[in-house]
């Protein structure tokens, strides 16, 4: 009989589990107004991201956030989840998780309308260097230089460099050039080599670590099976 209730128990305990885990909504912050994240949720990261939770019997909703405020937001506790972010975010937000597993790779490039020759961060130093503002690796790494710009968004900062008010705007390559492609500035191309290419993460608010390792691993799984590829391929493939 004690061997028959314990069973009993713990079914039940199971059972609430997962029906506490399909009734789990994560709201995610996005800052991305591009093919990686669209307001219909349609961009590569709003796939795989849901995919992955999907995976796990979780549902994921993908929320816009301007750029400052979303990892403030997340570890404030008012979204569960940022969507893409580079590695050592909790270290000064620290009710953020790190998933473990890449969501992609990003490289960080300058775009310009003229052949500049660089060679790393301090070769910037003496042009007028342009960036959206709350990227903290390129605000960390031009921080001192004499004369950077921050502007609110990636449409404003292409623009200044378009009307020749910046030498350099800096930017993830995909995300650039899906600008010089919406805004029509062909003349703009970004330089090499670039600046840095960093993993890109999901990161989760503490309450919800519990989800950090089998978002991992769905997200393995996904470039085990080739979903991961398929997607990238029908969203952002005619880009990179």
């Amino acid at each position: 009989m004690r061997v028959v209730l314990l069973l009993t128990v713990l079914f039940i305990s199971l059972s609430c589990a997962s029906a506490h885990a399909e009734d789990t909504i994560i709201r995610i912050s996005t800052s991305y107004k591009t093919l990686l994240s669209t307001p219909e949720q349609t961009g590569m990261l709003d796939q795989v991201i849901k995919e992955a939770f999907q995976r796990i019997g979780v549902k994921a909703e993908i929320v816009f956030t301007p750029n400052e405020r979303s990892l403030v937001a997340v570890n404030d506790g008012i979204y569960d989840a940022e969507i893409n972010r580079v590695a050592g975010m909790e270290k000064k937000f620290p009710n953020l998780v790190q998933v473990p597993e890449p969501n992609m790779t990003m490289h960080f490039v300058p775009f310009a309308s003229q052949d500049i020759p660089i060679s790393g961060w301090e070769s910037l130093r003496p042009l007028r260097v342009g960036l959206e503002k709350g990227w903290k690796i390129l605000e960390q790494n031009t921080e001192g230089f004499p004369n950077v710009t921050s502007v609110m968004n990636a449409d404003q900062l292409f623009q200044m460099l378009h009307v020749n008010r910046i030498d350099v705007a800096l930017y993830s390559k995909l995300g650039g050039y899906e600008l010089i492609r919406t805004l029509k500035c062909g003349h703009i191309h970004h330089l090499e080599p670039p600046l840095a290419s960093k993993d890109m993460f999901l990161y989760l608010h503490k309450d919800h670590e519990e989800f950090v390792e089998p978002v991992a691993e769905a997200l393995r799984e996904m470039k085990r099976d080739g979903t991961y590829d398929r997607i990238v391929q029908e969203t952002i493939g005619f880009l990179q």
